[in-house]
């Protein structure tokens, strides 16, 4: 789903009336709360090429809520294809949804990777490097080591994976923090056992969804 902000005033898109839907940001209290409201519009205009979201309010819960539609309606075929978010001012309201973009983007990797076959999986972790992000693989020992190093001056942290859901959460945190850029003052690295194609994860996209969040709320602005 296409998440556009726009700033004309009227209920309308290129001048042309779309469904409503009155966003109370205020009722938005928690992750869940947001994923489980998202989950209701989906279904709601499911029907429908283009959704007119009216906020009550411009702030991290708008912005939140716009990144979780957008990662419901990562499927090419799913609907509304797009999002139009009315606000006061479109410049000012993209610049604050850069860093949920990041997160948008961390999430629709971790769906990703848990529909992969481990090796394919873990050849992509390692393609993160284009990203900035630091890759070591020890055959011997079987792990393969992401690191962010962001400034290099602020405070390191080392992080294990032994498990599938483990691993998935962390290298799509670390793919967030290097899309929002090596400006952050800190430093980590996941060492990630590299497991075979019968270790599962028997838990549901929205529970992921939730413990990604976990780790990249700090980052996203709330105002």
């Amino acid at each position: 789903m296409e998440i556009i902000f726009d700033e004309n005033k009227n209920l309308l898109f290129h001048g042309e009336a779309a469904p409503v839907y009155n966003l109370q940001t205020s009722t938005l209290t928690d992750f869940k709360t947001v994923l489980n409201t998202a989950g209701e519009v989906m279904k709601t205009y499911k029907n429908d090429d283009t959704l007119i979201i009216s906020p009550s309010a411009e702030n991290g819960n708008l912005r939140l809520f716009a990144s979780v539609l957008a990662i419901m309606g990562r499927r090419p075929d799913s609907m509304p294809l797009r999002a139009i978010v009315k606000v006061e001012d479109y410049r000012a309201a993209l610049e604050k949804y850069r860093p949920y973009l990041s997160f948008t983007a961390a999430a629709d990797y971790i769906l990703r990777m848990i529909e992969m076959p481990r090796a394919e999986m873990y050849k992509d972790i390692q393609s993160l490097s284009y990203l900035g992000l630091k890759v070591k693989t020890d055959y011997l020992r079987n792990t393969l080591t992401l690191r962010y190093a962001g400034t290099g001056a602020g405070k390191r942290y080392l992080f294990t994976a032994s498990t599938l859901e483990n691993t998935v959460i962390l290298a799509s945190f670390l793919k967030m923090l290097a899309l929002l850029g090596n400006k952050i003052d800190m430093d980590v690295s996941v060492i990630m056992k590299m497991l075979p194609d019968d270790h599962l994860i028997r838990i549901n996209h929205n529970a992921l969804l939730q413990k990604l969040y976990w780790c990249a709320r700090s980052f996203l602005p709330e105002k």
